[in-house]
């Protein structure tokens, strides 16, 4: 089902495994027609060792990528972005990337949040309202700069945030509505089926994705694109991935399987 992923990351971050070439050679086996790689963005005052790569290897992702866009230009279109969180204390870096071309482009994976000059998880720890509030603010400031090609796991918040209540859906409505306006995908994200379904409060389903967000994506007509969110060469054709293009057919989603770069 899938032609086009823009959503791999590398060994760099310190929590995905292979070799840059071997998710190369993954999706030309699997007859991808465009591969991007988005690994976690190095941030140079905010290090996270195993969450992403340490500043000092930005240069040797890039020319990684760089040499494999060349190598195998004849049988796939690389691309080189990273996957970085809507964070105003980063923008005009992330700026500086794009405008030089240094990177092709950005994805939107809101994962954190900078409080007192830390760094603080929205991800994997949205317990409450005001969590799913500031996620849902910061993911819409970060559609409005015009920096991201996409937003990746728009709706994560729901592995934590257990129960589909007021606030869920009317920042779920905030969210699609902001896309529809900026222009900017929502990514129906297979990282989170491959993870498998177990028991979120009193329902039996995946972390992520969520079907009832995605029933009002489909209301609101906006823009989808399918993202493997590949942590190793063989997350690109895993069997386990079949759960959500099940998951796509049932709900009837229409998807844009190529993005413009």
């Amino acid at each position: 089902m899938i032609k086009n992923n823009y959503h791999t990351h590398t060994v760099r971050c310190g929590h995905a495994f292979g070799e840059d070439e071997e998710y190369v050679l993954e999706a030309i086996a699997m007859g991808l027609s465009e591969l991007g790689f988005s690994d976690h963005i190095m941030l140079k005052d905010h290090p996270q060792p195993n969450i992403r790569g340490d500043y000092s290897l930005l240069d040797d992702y890039v020319n990684s990528i760089n040499a494999l866009k060349e190598k195998y230009k004849d049988r796939i279109k690389i691309y080189l972005g990273f996957e970085a969180e809507a964070l105003p204390y980063y923008e005009s870096y992330y700026r500086e990337l794009l405008d030089s071309k240094k990177i092709d482009f950005l994805c939107l994976g809101n994962h954190l949040e900078i409080v007192d000059n830390q760094l603080k998880a929205f991800f994997s720890s949205a317990a409450n309202k005001n969590d799913i509030i500031r996620y849902t603010k910061s993911l819409i400031r970060g559609m409005k700069t015009g920096l991201y090609k996409f937003v990746c796991h728009p709706d994560c918040f729901m592995g934590s945030y257990v129960k589909w209540d007021y606030t869920c859906q009317k920042c779920s409505r905030m969210i699609i509505k902001a896309s529809k306006k900026y222009d900017v995908p929502l990514e129906f994200n297979f990282g989170g089926v491959r993870r498998g379904k177990k028991i979120y409060g009193d329902e039996y389903r995946f972390p992520y994705p969520y079907d009832k967000f995605w029933k009002m994506v489909k209301k609101y007509r906006c823009k989808i694109i399918l993202g493997l969110d590949a942590h190793a060469p063989l997350d690109l054709s895993s069997l386990n991935n079949d759960a959500g293009y099940k998951m796509i057919k049932e709900l009837n989603l229409e998807f844009v399987n190529k993005l413009e770069i």
